[in-house]
């Protein structure tokens, strides 16, 4: 594509929350600052619609984070397609390379294969991070002092109580027997009788007790907090040979009557807003498929939706849980913002609510002597980074095997020099240094903002897009 045309770019994000939204309109902001058109959309939109939108305003290119092109309803052949994912869960990789075609670009959030996208795609793979808008640049607090000694603001998912299910545990380890034997099993009469008797009882979402837990401990087990050396498969695949202990047919043959093993089917597809379990894990599973930024094709089952959730969100929150309890044993000067934060033990005592303006974010990060940062694949050039960064905050991020790889820390920092470095080890000493040198944690907030103007805004994001659209 000539490098002189003047492109028309139509973004969508991938849920409609007002993070998603600022994202997309500070890029296509990027794009008209550097004399193109970016039009930016509140919410995702369906194949057609965008199709009817690219025709209506003569669009060049389509672009869509967490999104690939949709195989069912294809582009007009002159749009060229950029898929940006933030987020990767196990199953986003169902078909993804099929997805591609040669004249589209990838984006990955930092470093593809880090963050857990392993697969050769025909198209163009690159990194493209968030950027800075030029308001944020110049904010100014509404206070100059900083009186919070620790400020972390994230949400959580809302904690629950264990209830298990003894009865429909035993219906669910039955109805998986009667399944397991040869010929009988799969047979239409016992199907049907099946169907009448456990399809009655049994939720189509439902996933033994027992199977969450064992799921679980593999993450207890093997995943260390505040260390970003998160690998998203290598926890999956161990769930799924746990798993796979209490369940023979996670993955089913090819059945010999299409129609009946279709509608057997349906007792393992996780729908995506599911209701009715009850027990402690399934109640993160039902968080996790109503709320997770999931792009799927065709539904997964309960058990690989239960592995998505305990290989990618569990972590964070497991980050979470240890970041504040490290913090509290420095200072009890500690201020949590975000939804959900409040319904948990050990954040209750620090919660201080949820933050609705930009603006109020900001002055949070500016107050805060220091700004708690983690990330489970340490990748740190993230959207909370920089724009603490660009209002002279003092961040405070644990170190990473992937500090120096596209998207950590040290591509584009200093430790010492931009930003304090902490690991769960030295965390308490770390933090008791920077709270007590107030002239050495303001200039590395300055030297950090200064990176942030040279390198870090959205028209740089922009820019970066359109030459990468020019190979």
């Amino acid at each position: 594509m000539p490098k002189h045309k003047s492109l028309r770019f139509l973004i969508m994000p991938n849920v409609a929350n007002a993070y998603d939204q600022r994202m997309v309109k500070g890029l296509a902001d990027g794009l008209n600052g550097i004399g193109h058109y970016g039009a930016a959309m509140p919410t995702p939109l369906s194949s057609v619609e965008i199709i009817k939108l690219c025709e209506n305003f003569s669009i060049d290119v389509v672009l869509q984070v967490n999104r690939i092109r949709d195989p069912d309803v294809p582009l007009p052949p002159h749009i060229r397609h950029i898929s940006w994912y933030q987020d990767v869960y196990p199953e986003t990789l169902d078909g993804f390379s099929e997805s591609f075609r040669d004249f589209d670009l990838l984006y990955a959030l930092g470093d593809p294969e880090v963050l857990g996208i392993n697969v050769e795609v025909p198209c163009f793979v690159g990194n493209l991070f968030t950027g800075v808008d030029p308001q944020t640049l110049t904010f100014t607090p509404r206070l100059s002092e900083q009186n919070i000694d620790f400020s972390l603001c994230a949400g959580l998912p809302a904690p629950v109580t264990p209830a298990p299910s003894p009865r429909l545990d035993m219906l669910w380890f039955l109805d998986n027997l009667i399944y397991s034997f040869p010929l009988i099993g799969r047979s239409r009469l016992i199907w049907l009788l099946r169907r009448m008797f456990f399809g009655k009882y049994i939720p189509v979402d439902y996933v033994p007790l027992a199977i969450l837990q064992v799921i679980q401990q593999v993450v207890d087990s093997f995943y260390r907090p505040l260390r970003g050396e998160l690998n998203i498969h290598k926890l999956a695949a161990a769930m799924l040979d746990q798993a796979a202990l209490y369940d023979d047919k996670l993955s089913a043959p090819t059945p010999k009557k299409p129609r009946l093993r279709k509608k057997r089917a349906c007792a393992h597809i996780l729908t995506p807003y599911v209701t009715q379990r009850s027990t402690f894990r399934a109640k993160l599973l039902r968080y996790m498929t109503g709320h997770a930024s999931i792009q799927t094709r065709g539904g997964i089952s309960p058990i690989a939706g239960a592995i998505s959730y305990f290989s990618q969100s569990y972590p964070r929150l497991m980050d979470r849980v240890a970041l504040v309890k490290l913090a509290e044993r420095v200072s009890s000067s500690l201020e949590l913002y975000g939804p959900g934060l409040e319904l948990h033990e050990f954040a209750r005592p620090y919660h201080k609510g949820v933050l609705t303006t930009q603006k109020d974010l900001l002055d949070v990060y500016a107050r805060s002597k220091i700004n708690l940062s983690n990330n489970t694949h340490g990748l740190g050039l993230h959207s909370r980074t920089l724009e603490c960064m660009a209002v002279g905050g003092f961040l405070f991020m644990h170190e990473s095997p992937h500090d120096k790889t596209v998207g950590g820390m040290l591509s584009s920092f200093e430790p010492g020099v931009h930003y304090g470095a902490y690991t769960p080890e030295n965390f308490e000493d770390e933090a008791r240094r920077w709270l007590h040198d107030d002239a050495g944690r303001r200039q590395v907030g300055e030297n950090a903002k200064r990176v942030i103007q040279e390198r870090h805004c959205w028209r740089h994001r922009a820019q970066q897009i359109v030459d990468d659209l020019a190979r």
